[in-house]
Order: C-alpha cells, then sequence, then structure tokens
C-alpha cells in the first residue's frame, strides 16, 4: 500500500493475503485500507482497528517494522454466507528507496485463528492436547519464574509436539520444566528477554532469530503475547527455507563470479585485439600504397576485401567493448534531461538526417535518475536505427515522446527491473521498413540481425546494449512493429523522488 495516510491506498496484493481477508483483488485494487475492511458497505466489524491505524502511522513517521495488537475480526464466509470470528497477526513493514524515503507499506497478515483459538480451549480442556499436537507450526504456553520481583525464567505451561521435538521430547515430558533446564542457552538470547518484556507490557511482539544454541541450528519467527497471567509463543520455523535461500545466494553469487569473469575477459580480449588489426590495416594501407600499382586487378581485390574485413571487425570490437562497459560500470546516477541527451544525439546526426531528408519531431521529455553518457547511447542507437531501416522513396519521419504511465498501466509483457508506483515511458516511433512482431524480443540479443551485411551495415549489438542500459537504470524496453508499417521503441524507466 501506499503510505499516504491516512487513506493508505492498496496498490497490490498476493493471493495470499486475499485468501486470508477473504476478498478478490477487483474489490480492493486503487481504494483505501480503511475503506475496504471497515468502512461503509463492508459488512464486517472489527475490534483493534484503531491499534491498526496507530501502526501504520508508526511506520510513517518513523520508517520502522510495526506489529499491532491481534486483531478480531468478524468476516463473512463466502463458503457458508455467515459470519465467522477470525483472529489476525498484522505486521506493518516500510519499504524504502535508495534515499531512504518511503515509498510503499507492506501489510502482512497472518490468520491465527487456530493458534489462539486452540490455546484459549486447552486451558480449559486438557484433552485438546492431541489437538493442537496436530498443529504443524511450534506453539508453547511459558508461566513466568519470579524471584525478588524479576522473572528468572519460564516454566512450561503447555507445548504441542512440534516444539517438544526441538529437545527430543515429548508434551507431557516437558510440562511443568523450567525452560532454563530443557535449554539452558536461551537466557542469553531474545527468545527469553523478548518474553519477558511482553510478559511486563502486555505488548505483542514478533521477532526473527537464528537459535545456534543447545545443539540446534534453528531459524523461528516467534510471536509473543500475554494471556492472563502466561505468555504464549507462537513460532514459524524457516529453517529449512534459509538453509535453501543459503543455497540460493552461493550459487547467485558463483554465478555472478563467473558473468564478472566472463565480462572481464570480454573486455580484455576485445581491448588486446584491437592492436593486431590497427596493424593488419596499416600494413594493408602501405602495402595498397607502395605496390598496389604491381598488384593485378584480382589482387587489388583481394587487399580492399581485407581492409574491409578489418574494419567490420574493429567495428564489432568497439561494440563489444561498449557493451562491456555497461555490463560491467554502474550508471552514474544523477538528474539527466532526456530532451537535452536527444537534442545532443540529434546534433551529432545532422549529417544523415540532412541526406536523408527525415522529419524529426521532439516532444517534451522527463528529466530521469541515470546515466546521460549512456542513456545517450541508448538514443544513439534507436536514433541511428530509425534512419537506417527507412523505407525507399518516403520520407523518413521520427517522433520522440514522453509521458507517464503508472505500474498497474504497465503492458503485461513489460516487467522493468526495478519496482516503482510511476514509471517515464519515452517512444521512438518511425515509418520504416519494420519487421515481423515475432522477433520483437529476439532483435534485443546480441549479434541477432534480422537482415543481411549486405543490405544494411551494422553488428548486431545496438539493441543489445538498448536493452542493457534500460536494465542498469531500472527500466525496460520494448518494440513494436508490422513490416512496412514502421517501429515503435518504448522506454521505460522508474520516476525516482
Amino acid at each position: 500500500m501506499l503510505p499516504d495516510a491516512p487513506r493508505f491506498t492498496i496498490v497490490a496484493a498476493t493471493d495470499a493475503y486475499l485468501e486470508v481477508t477473504h476478498a478478490s483483488w477487483e474489490s480492493i485494487q486503487g481504494k483505501g485500507l480503511f475503506e475496504v475492511f471497515t468502512g461503509e458497505g463492508a459488512s464486517r466489524q472489527a475490534i483493534g482497528v484503531e491499534s491498526f491505524n496507530v501502526s501504520l502511522q508508526h511506520v510513517v513517521h518513523h520508517k520502522q517494522t510495526h506489529q499491532t495488537a491481534e486483531i478480531r475480526y468478524d468476516i463473512l464466509d463466502p463458503s457458508t454466507g455467515n459470519l465467522q470470528e477470525r483472529i489476525w497477526k498484522v505486521i506493518n513493514q516500510p519499504v524504502l528507496n535508495e534515499h531512504g524515503d518511503l515509498r510503499y507499506i507492506l501489510n502482512t497478515v497472518e490468520d491465527i485463528t487456530q493458534a489462539v483459538q486452540l490455546v484459549e480451549v486447552t486451558k480449559a480442556n486438557r484433552y485438546l492436547q492431541d489437538i493442537i499436537n496436530g498443529f504443524t507450526e511450534p506453539l508453547q504456553v511459558l508461566q513466568p519464574v519470579i524471584k525478588d520481583g524479576k522473572i528468572i525464567d519460564f516454566r512450561f505451561k503447555l507445548v504441542n509436539q512440534a516444539y517438544a521435538s526441538y529437545a527430543k521430547a515429548t508434551p507431557d515430558q516437558l510440562h511443568g520444566r523450567l525452560v532454563g533446564d530443557v535449554f539452558p542457552g536461551y537466557v542469553d538470547t531474545v527468545s527469553f528477554t523478548n518474553p519477558v518484556e511482553t510478559y511486563e507490557t502486555g505488548e505483542p511482539l514478533t521477532f526473527e532469530i537464528h537459535y545456534d544454541k543447545d545443539g540446534l541450528d534453528l531459524y523461528n519467527r516467534m510471536t509473543t503475547y500475554k494471556l492472563d497471567e502466561e505468555v504464549v509463543i507462537h513460532f514459524t520455523d524457516f529453517t529449512r527455507e534459509r538453509q535453501l535461500q543459503r543455497q540460493l545466494e552461493s550459487k547467485v553469487d558463483e554465478l555472478e563470479r563467473s558473468n564478472a569473469n566472463l565480462q572481464q575477459f570480454a573486455y580484455v580480449a576485445s581491448h588486446d585485439l584491437q592492436e593486431p588489426l590497427r596493424k593488419i590495416r596499416s600494413f594493408g594501407d602501405l602495402l595498397y600504397e607502395q605496390y598496389g600499382t604491381y598488384v593485378p586487378d584480382t589482387g587489388q581485390d583481394l587487399l580492399q576485401r581485407m581492409q574491409s574485413a578489418a574494419n567490420r571487425m574493429q567495428t564489432l570490437i568497439r561494440a563489444l567493448l561498449d557493451y562491456s562497459r555497461i555490463t560491467t560500470q554502474q550508471p552514474i546516477r544523477q538528474p539527466v534531461s532526456l530532451s537535452i541527451v536527444v537534442q545532443t544525439v540529434l546534433s551529432e546526426l545532422d549529417m544523415i538526417i540532412e541526406q536523408t531528408n527525415a522529419l524529426v519531431e521532439m516532444h517534451e521529455l522527463p528529466t530521469v535518475q541515470g546515466d546521460a553518457s549512456q542513456l545517450g547511447q541508448l538514443f544513439q542507437n534507436l536514433l541511428t536505427n530509425a534512419l537506417k531501416f527507412r523505407q525507399l522513396g518516403i520520407q523518413p519521419h521520427l517522433v520522440i515522446d514522453g509521458y507517464q504511465m503508472t505500474e498497474q498501466e504497465l503492458p503485461s509483457l513489460v516487467r522493468p527491473a526495478q519496482c516503482a508506483a510511476v514509471y517515464h515511458v519515452v517512444t521512438v516511433r518511425d515509418n520504416g521498413i519494420g519487421f515481423d512482431p515475432k522477433y520483437s524480443e529476439r532483435i534485443f540479443q546480441m549479434f541477432q540481425r534480422l537482415h543481411g551485411k549486405s543490405q544494411y551495415e551494422g553488428t548486431g549489438i545496438g539493441l543489445a546494449i538498448c536493452q542493457q542500459v534500460a536494465t542498469s537504470h531500472g527500466g525496460a524496453i520494448t518494440a513494436q512493429s508490422q513490416p512496412g508499417k514502421g517501429t515503435t521503441f518504448a522506454l521505460y524507466l522508474p520516476c525516482v523522488d
């Protein structure tokens, strides 16, 4: 949701969130949070809404994660048509941009109805122990042990089998024992100090802990809340997920190192190849100048072909160097006027514009955060292509335009590298030869050419550079075209305050 207090507009929701709240995306999209769940026509009643609002305001003002007290909610069950009480644990987390500004609030809702109700029922009915043992996530109810007015330990009042398995025991074997006797190391961790705080203040807490004591290696998200004179602790064990995350991070690091090595190799190889190429061209020029008159026509033709091939290879190497620089260097982030960038590119292309009698229309373009050099290279490639792939006998007509688009309005196939509420969109449209739409993604790949070298010069790297620049700026680039009807390139860049 957006931090636009007091409305708190909903901009996205997961399927799990919709399932917990019994809502549909169509019914909540673009609406205020309280308008949806407690406003007129919601047909629901909630206890704890004020604490929810206080929690959101806390996130807005302090940019810190905050949890509400439990919210009891009468919600309409669509499967039965009846109102059912649900108990939610609500956590509000800030999502900051690279400057530390609050961009969104991540509202997480966990349905703890089952856990709370099981605890309440178990207190009155011991035989329901079998039921809570079926609860897959660890659960415990602790009684404080107080000495000289200070909590020195807790005693197990109730645990389920999922928790007892940590101690390789059964719930009955733990009942009544001191936690410190079973897990001596816990007194030095937040798994002891936070339950103490909850008991003394009455405030629920949610926190993550890596418990690597007493022969255990666990990752848990723990929630503590006070119930009468006891502390209830609910665990979400994500040890397996963290292990998989570590494996994934290791693979990502390995892949990044491999990519870095490949990029460095491409840069060094391309750079070192230029010296022998320069010698080939220089020796070829000397050979032609000094001995050209003694070489038969066929020999002169071979010399010209050799020089032409050397020129093409040098052009390709320079393009590879450009691509390598973009992939290995982070863009310089500063305000860049795209109007100035495009005007500079057009002035560099003024000769070919004049030769082709091209008509260029440029509308007002935005100022973005980025690297002027890289963005200039992007528009240089786009505009050069538009002039190169013109239709014979038709005056080239280029239109460069800019506007804004919200995240919800993005086409389904556009996936920018950085999430944002609003994006700048810059389009470059021409009336050239166009291409078959089935190649709209292929053209951004390295060395992809839709036309032979004899028809149009080029390296097949220009559009790959455009895509890399767009990605490094947190955006995306697309192409739409039809044969004989021109092409429109669209560049999407996130709006950054």
